[in-house]
């Protein structure tokens, strides 16, 4: 069964969840999910401790162990995702971390994003995100709304900053905030920004999902090249991955992380 807390924290009735402290974590290791393997590539290649056991990355952030875990697209696989790692892994917390796209004319491309709250579009749920597993020393602040698709238009943005009060939309944040919420850990969210709000994608994703409902790259190069812009989006899309992932890399390997 699940409530909604008076500071609008979604979790289970009597569970631990309800009890975790704005600033409180318990200890172990950190739990990071990453919905692609690309989001995060600069992140692991900067890091000298990385260890591969099965599906689960184990390396160090600032001198505190971490376990990242690749979910793919989409709330449902990031809970999914999420829930396994808490299962097999004692987790001081959980952060959804890896792409968002900017809401706001006030981010750029490689802006990084720290989450106050997610904000569930679907339900309009919001998980309040925990301070103390930040991880990140400087960047913008502000809600984190969590679509069921890729926001493309610039209309679409703006209309969603407008209704939601958010900063950035991504696909993933509330699946993991929710599983969190059922294991009674903390949870936050760092993202970075791929593309701005001010510019519109022409390439129409609904298109470019497998049978999973996982993003597939070759339906995505073939719809690029079959939609008008399509190539120059892709580019787009393309130099905005690495910019973000060059930027969150920094982020969460800069002097002073904790």
């Amino acid at each position: 069964m699940v409530s909604r807390a008076r500071d609008d924290t979604i979790a289970s009735i009597n569970s631990p969840a309800a009890r975790v402290s704005a600033g409180g974590v318990s200890e172990g290791p950190i739990g990071l999910v990453a919905a692609f393997a690309w989001e995060v590539r600069p992140l692991l290649r900067r890091r000298g401790d990385v260890q591969k056991e099965g599906a689960i990355r184990s390396f160090s952030l600032g001198g505190v162990p971490a376990k990242l875990v690749i979910s793919g697209a989409g709330l449902e696989s990031s809970y999914r995702a999420a829930r396994r790692l808490l299962e097999c892994c004692r987790l001081r917390g959980i952060v959804s971390i890896g792409f968002a796209g900017g809401l706001t004319d006030s981010l750029s491309r490689g802006d990084v994003v720290i989450a106050e709250r997610v904000i569930d579009a679907r339900t309009g749920e919001t998980f309040r995100c925990i301070d103390a597993l930040t991880l990140v020393a400087t960047a913008r602040r502000g809600d984190l709304l969590c679509a069921a698709r890729v926001i493309t238009s610039t209309m679409e943005k703006h209309s969603l900053a407008a209704e939601w009060n958010a900063l950035a939309v991504d696909m993933e944040s509330a699946g993991v905030a929710r599983a969190a919420a059922e294991s009674g850990v903390a949870f936050s969210a760092i993202k970075a920004v791929t593309d701005a709000a001010g510019r519109s994608i022409s390439i129409d994703f609904a298109r470019c999902q497998s049978d999973d409902k996982s993003f597939s790259l070759r339906k995505i190069v073939i719809e690029g090249l079959r939609t008008p812009n399509g190539i120059r989006d892709l580019w787009s899309l393309a130099r905005g991955a690495r910019v973000a992932a060059r930027a969150l890399a920094a982020a969460l390997c800069a002097p002073g992380v904790r």
